[in-house]
């Protein structure tokens, strides 16, 4: 048996006292002209970072004058789209950027523009010496232009626009640069981050993932979920991320200090992680130096395997909210003022005066040169093309990609004597065909490791591939997802297990906003193949909360593919397609079948996703139904064949996409549909069936469809009431009765 844990864990009752250590506040005290002395920041580094603030500063103002029409770059122009500005606080992603690499990845927020000018300005940037000049060669200088002109487009919507215009301001991505993207989630990001952050760790990369929050994420559960995956004991050599919260003092409209939390700094949090408080520290997010002196430190201990580091930045937004809110109801116009004498930009501009590093009057080029660069860009983005309608779909999913595996060397299971293996044994020889092909693909989840699952659907693989593939996640069902994008995003193919279906509400933004959207909401950049494997328990006596059936919640939102296999031969060859298919899937698994057994072939095959399968031909009603569901719409059909009733049973497999042909085809040859659901019927995915065949067979028709689906209840414990609630053979057998008229 394998664990994890190194040392039998004894009961210890020893009395004594728990102690934090103190957390950094404010240490930075050096100036640019010690940086400059000590070489740790050269003359050209200087030049880029006052290029990246002003660029940053300028652009963000360009949004003001377009919003407010003091700027109008053509006739008839309409600002359209948020507004979330970060002037004031340029020196946070400035100084935490200027240390960082192409490998070096970074997650944003909603109020992202500057960490989006930042990451993209600064790889371009250090393509030129500026040790004489503060003024790029014009190959550098076209491409800036670029980079600014393809945010601007993204602002407006336009084509060219990082992400063809599907984000907006909201949503920038250049997975180019390392930019996994902006988030318009509060603390959305945090899961992904930490995810590419293991993920990067996984695959021997040697970068540093940085994940960019503001204050109001940090009472946001799904941080708190991130927070505490990325500080696992099991990371023994310490997961590389850097969490970077910039406190703008205001999450909308709401103090961070002294109003929503009762802490006097938010990075308080962090002791509640580690005994290392995360190596947390307070910095003067104003002094673009202080920042870069954290930044410095705290990738350091990242690559020394010490990490996560958390480090609060303290600044302030200058704008409101978004430039709808004018900020007078909940701050007056003196704490601004206050927070303004000690602009970052301004700040940084008097040491460069006092080293005399960069003249005067180069300064002043810079800035000339800058204002000239987003005013040209912003007439481009302004005239630039609108994404053409006919392409609204493209980008949602991934084209396949037909990749040659080996074939997989690992024993199979023991078949019985006619060649069967269980539902359960079916998914575990799956999982482990892919994982002994493809080195890419990692599970976790809750108890997946030595202990097999809840329902001993991955027993042995932690033996067989070991903790670095197989690993036991806290219950943090968000995390477990978002953590699944991340990896995704970066190259890994992992499958998280989610225990019950109903468990997916604790993670529905991760899996509704994130995984299902980012594809497209960048522009069709990145894949996300991730697959969620998941169960459904009706029929067992667990009640409301771990016995629905949520498959329509789930098909509700488009990029996500949706499979529900029924048989031991398609759990196994459907895993396996969603394992290899490039993007995210959802598996649901039925309790009720992990123990019924099925004809699995030894050979490796595969079963396409979005096919569905004639379970049993007839002509005279066509019952269509999926996982357990569709065992039960068999044995009904055996029973109407002794009523003289010849049923067809259709199991789509595949709930997205769906196999419509097969349903109509069907339809229009037995004239009568019956459609057989665990879930409740008021929008379930039955009515969705029904709604496709009446739009495509309605004339072929004899008989109204008939939907059989729960009771509209929380499904009871109790046998009686659970037996009335749900369907079974009898009542499918007396609907299809009644339909054809047969006593």
């Amino acid at each position: 048996m394998y664990f994890y844990h190194n040392k039998f864990r004894a009961p210890d009752f020893e009395r004594g006292q728990i102690s934090f250590q103190p957390i950094k506040l404010f240490q930075y005290e050096r100036t640019l002209r010690h940086h400059l002395e000590s070489g740790s920041l050269a003359t050209s580094d200087v030049r880029r970072v006052l290029w990246v603030m002003l660029l940053i500063r300028e652009f963000e103002e360009m949004v003001v004058r377009l919003r407010t029409k003091a700027f109008v770059p053509l006739e008839g122009f309409q600002f359209r789209g948020a507004t979330h500005l970060s002037v004031g606080q340029e020196a946070v992603a400035t100084g935490m950027m200027i240390t960082m690499t192409s490998e070096d990845l970074i997650t944003s927020t909603h109020r992202g523009h500057g960490h989006s000018m930042a990451k993209g300005a600064l790889a371009i940037l250090r393509r030129e010496d500026l040790a004489s000049s503060g003024i790029p060669e014009t190959g550098v200088r076209d491409a800036l232009g670029e980079h600014v002109y393809r945010m601007m487009a993204e602002l407006l919507g336009k084509e060219d626009g990082y992400c063809r215009g599907r984000g907006g301001g909201m949503h920038i991505a250049d997975f180019a640069v390392g930019n996994l993207g902006a988030n318009a989630i509060v603390g959305g990001g945090a899961p992904i981050a930490v995810g590419a952050a293991i993920g990067s760790m996984k695959l021997g990369k040697k970068g540093v993932v940085y994940c960019f929050l503001g204050d109001g994420a940090v009472n946001n559960g799904v941080v708190m979920e991130s927070l505490n995956f990325a500080s696992m004991a099991q990371f023994r050599e310490g997961v590389p991320i850097v969490f970077v919260v910039e406190n703008n003092c205001y999450g909308m409209t709401g103090a961070a200090i002294g109003e929503l939390t009762g802490l006097d700094y938010l990075a308080r949090r962090a002791a509640g992680f580690r005994p290392d408080n995360l190596n947390a520290e307070v910095v003067d997010g104003t002094n673009i130096l202080a920042v870069y002196d954290a930044a410095v430190r705290a990738k350091e201990l990242v690559q020394r395997g010490q990490g996560p580091v958390f480090l609060e930045c303290m600044t302030y937004r200058y704008y409101g909210h978004s430039l709808s809110d004018d900020g007078s109801a909940y701050r007056s116009s003196e704490e601004v003022l206050a927070w303004k004498e000690k602009d970052c930009l301004d700040r940084f501009i008097n040491e460069i005066r006092q080293t005399n590093v960069i003249s005067e009057e180069e300064i002043c080029e810079i800035k000339g040169a800058v204002a000239a660069m987003v005013e040209e860009a912003t007439m481009r983005a302004a005239h630039a093309p609108e994404p053409d309608p006919t392409t609204l779909h493209e980008g949602l999913f991934a084209p396949a990609v037909q990749v040659s595996y080996p074939r997989p060397t690992v024993p199979p299971f023991r078949r019985n004597s006619k060649g069967q293996l269980t539902y359960r044994q079916a998914v575990i020889e799956a999982l482990q065909e892919e994982m002994e092909i493809n080195p890419r693909v990692v599970l976790y989840g809750e108890d997946v490791a030595s202990y097999g699952g809840a329902f001993q659907a991955t027993v042995g693989l932690l033996e067989k591939y070991g903790p670095d593939r197989v690993f036991n996640t806290p219950i943090s069902e968000a995390a477990i997802i978002g953590t699944g994008v991340g990896m995704a995003c970066v190259g890994l193919q992992p499958v998280v297990e989610i225990m019950y279906i109903d468990f997916l509400l604790q993670a529905m933004d991760q899996l509704a906003n994130q995984a299902c959207k980012i594809r497209y909401m960048f522009g069709g950049k990145t894949t996300v193949p991730l697959v969620v494997r998941t169960t459904i328990g009706g029929g067992k006596g667990y009640a409301g909360q771990h016995s629905q059936s949520l498959e329509s919640m789930i098909t509700h939102f488009p990029g996500l593919k949706v499979v529900a296999p029924a048989t031991a031969y398609d759990v196994k060859g459907l895993l396996k397609s969603a394992i290899r298919d490039p993007n995210p899937v959802v598996f649901i698994e039925h309790q009720l079948l992990y123990s019924q057994q099925d004809v699995v072939p030894t050979e490796d095959y595969l079963v396409p996703i979005g096919k569905g399968c004639v379970r049993r031909s007839g002509s005279d009603l066509t019952i269509v139904a999926y996982s357990y569901m569709a065992t039960v719409a068999l044995q009904a059909a055996a029973e109407l064949e002794r009523l003289g009733v010849s049923a067809e049973v259709i199991d789509p497999r595949t709930l997205v996409p769906l196999d419509e042909g097969l349903l109509v085809d069907s339809v229009k040859k037995t004239g009568r549909l019956l459609v057989i659901t665990q879930s409740t019927p008021v929008a379930s995915f039955a009515e969705h069936i029904v709604t496709v065949v009446q739009r495509d067979a309605f004339d072929y028709l004899d008989h109204p469809i008939v939907l059989l689906a729960s009771a509209e209840v929380p499904l009871p414990m109790a046998s009686t009431l659970e037996q009335a609630c749900l369907p079974n053979k009898d009542k499918i057998v007396a609907a299809a009765s009644a339909m054809l008229g047969v006593t």
